[in-house]
Order: structure tokens, then C-alpha cells, then sequence
């Protein structure tokens, strides 16, 4: 609404951006607080494919399926100004229940947002190195096992085999 309608608000006010990553630079511009939510990182719920039974196509508005790694790669930052970058308050993951509920929610949730968790906590690797998705992988691993050791039920960030052979199931090795 802050760029497509002319409305008046205060400047304390704070602003979500989530149609698309592409609309923080905008939002900051006007000298607005955000909390980063783009849908084409971070809606959780995309990539189930439409829920109106009237269309046969069967896509969302947010297809498709944002992965972790995927998320991963998000800089809250992109785009802005050294000026602006305090204008970034956070950011989140979103889950609209339309197709979730109680029987899908932990593979829905977990552990993409964990991955984005670290992005928004530290934007480093603990090293203090700059985020880096193979060197993240094996933290992932490491909570979602522990997350299924305490009876959730996250879904796999890959194959078992892969998990316990690192680098073996890269592109490239």
C-alpha cells in the first residue's frame, strides 16, 4: 500500500515488504522502518499449488517452492544505501493457513525457517564469514535431526546418504 496508494503515515510507521524483495529500496527511500518478508524468498506456504477449485491450472500467486537454500541467499540489505540499512528492522517467514494445518505444518516450517533465522540474527556465519549455503548445510543437518530427535517432523534437507557424506552429493564433486 506505502507505494501504490497515496496515503499519509506517520513516520514512525512500519512496513512490511512482501510482494517482492524489489520493494525495500523503494520503501526505504521514502525513509520507512521494514520488516523484510518478500514473498519471492520467504512465503512458506508456496509452491502447493492453488486451492481454487475452479482453476485448473492449479499454480498460487507465489509458486514456487522457496527452499532454504533459496532463502538463504537473501540479503536484507540489497539494494539499499549504507544510510538506509537501519531502516531494516528484521525480517520473517510467512505461512498463510489456507493449505497447512496441524498434519503439515512442521515440514512446511521447519527448518527453512531456521535458514532464516541465522539471515536475519547475524547475516554472518559464526566464523564472522559472510553466509555461505554449503557451509550453513551441515548446521541445518544438525537441527533438523535434533528437531526430529524431539518428536517434530522437519523435512529432510536431502537424501540421508548425502547427509552423512558431505560434499558428496554436490553438483560439482
Amino acid at each position: 500500500m506505502v507505494l501504490n496508494w497515496n496515503v499519509t503515515l506517520s513516520n514512525e510507521t512500519i512496513v512490511m515488504v512482501w510482494i517482492s524483495s524489489a520493494d525495500a529500496a523503494a520503501v526505504a527511500e521514502k525513509g520507512f522502518r521494514i520488516v523484510q518478508a518478500p514473498s519471492n524468498y520467504f512465503y512458506l506456504d508456496c509452491g502447493a499449488g492453488g486451492w481454487l477449485g475452479d482453476y485448473p491450472a492449479g499454480n498460487s500467486w507465489c509458486d514456487p517452492f522457496k527452499t532454504w537454500s533459496e532463502s538463504y541467499t537473501f540479503d536484507p540489505l540489497a539494494n539499499l544505501t549504507e544510510s538506509q540499512y537501519g531502516l531494516v528492522l528484521g525480517g520473517e517467514q510467512l505461512l498463510w493457513a489456507e493449505q497447512s494445518g496441524p498434519q503439515n505444518l512442521d515440514p512446511i516450517v521447519w527448518p527453512r525457517a531456521a535458514s532464516s533465522a541465522e539471515i536475519f540474527w547475524s547475516a554472518k556465519q559464526p566464523t564472522g564469514a559472510p553466509l555461505n549455503v554449503t557451509e550453513a548445510l551441515p548446521r541445518l543437518h544438525d537441527i533438523r535431526y535434533r528437531m526430529v530427535q524431539r518428536g517434530l517432523n522437519p523435512i529432510p534437507l536431502q537424501p540421508q546418504w548425502c547427509a552423512l557424506r558431505p560434499d558428496a552429493c554436490d553438483l560439482y564433486a
